[in-house]
């Protein structure tokens, strides 16, 4: 598949805007989609957008996701650990305190871009977390991806791409006083991709 194929397909051009933020809203779509799909369907199904950390933690230095979009799921050792405030850090230590975190009960937080994990994982008790990582798109103009995003979603996020990008240029040809009919009708093309987009959510990726 070409993206810019495909998207220049949507909008009915390929002029007003560049490769770069046709990219962009690629990217931003990903992200919208993956939210999407998680308040329709869940969870379990969101969960088909992230990664696993590899290889394992084992050690308890802070774990730098600064590259991380967002944290799904963290767990030590195969026990899921609930996220907490980083204000009580020294408590998750202290076995006098009912914050303390046991084997049993880990916890993370998160500070800037450093994520910490109590009791502190190691070789015995391994750290792994499933994250949304920070989407590319490879090869615009060609045999096109997005690194490591699902396949199968693939057209809906050049569907929002178009219809944003659509909306750009109705923006545009507004103020630069173009020709009414023109604003109107990419005004018109802009709603009609929105709506179809919107629509892929409740028909399986189709539009009816």
């Amino acid at each position: 598949m070409n993206f810019k194929t495909k998207i220049g397909f949507y909008i009915s051009t390929t002029d007003g805007y560049t490769d770069a933020e046709a990219q962009q809203y690629i990217v931003d779509g990903c992200y919208d989609v993956y939210k999407k799909i998680k308040s329709f369907e869940g969870s379990d199904s969101a969960q088909k957008f992230g990664i696993w950390s590899d290889p394992a933690i084992t050690n308890g230095t802070a774990i730098d996701i600064d590259e991380v979009h967002e944290l799904i799921h963290v767990q030590r050792n195969g026990i899921t650990a609930l996220r907490v405030t980083p204000t009580l850090a020294n408590k998750y230590t202290d076995t006098d305190s009912m914050h303390y975190a046991s084997a049993n009960d880990p916890v993370y937080y998160l500070q800037e871009q450093y994520m910490t994990v109590k009791p502190a994982p190691d070789g015995s008790n391994p750290l792994y977390y499933l994250f949304v990582p920070t989407y590319s798109v490879t090869s615009y103009d060609g045999t096109s991806s997005i690194d490591k995003f699902p396949r199968e979603y693939y057209d809906y996020v050049l569907k929002y791409a178009a219809y944003k990008i659509a909306q750009a240029l109705a923006h545009n040809y507004m103020e630069d006083d173009e020709d009414a009919e023109l604003t109107q009708l990419m005004t018109a093309r802009a709603n009609s991709l929105k709506a179809e987009y919107e629509e892929m959510f409740s028909t399986g990726g189709t539009v009816q």
